[in-house]
């Protein structure tokens, strides 16, 4: 029955005024709001980098990329994996800042490999 007593200290301490459960626990709301906006700024660069795959193999199937330039598009597709694995784990520890961060190597990577493929 310890959730009790530690329900009740929470419930006085966020009527009384003094604390938010954010700040209770470590965090603040600017926080939580940073981070869900990481959040969606990974997502739709998980989408972009999606739309980018299937553009990239459709230039390629086309036989529009090829030699060097299929090279550097594959490598710019990687590079930009990379930053949203980073990204991936950023966010399971919950850290905006490195988030923000992959997201914008990821996002570089994808707008190069896009001018690339539209060569």
């Amino acid at each position: 029955m310890k959730l009790l007593p530690l329900a009740a200290v929470l419930g006085a301490l966020a009527l009384s005024g003094c604390a938010t459960f954010t700040t209770l626990f470590g965090g603040s709301s600017a926080n939580a709001a940073t981070l869900i906006d990481a959040e969606k700024a990974l997502t739709v660069a998980h989408l972009a980098y999606q739309g980018a795959g299937v553009a990239l193999e459709q230039t390629a199937q086309s036989g529009a990329l090829t030699g060097a330039n299929a090279a550097k598009a594959e490598a710019l597709y990687d590079k930009a994996g990379a930053a949203l694995d980073l990204a991936d784990a950023a966010d399971e520890t919950a850290n905006a800042p490195d988030i923000l961060s992959a997201v914008a190597d990821a996002e570089a990577a994808i707008a190069s490999l896009n001018a690339l493929i539209k060569k």
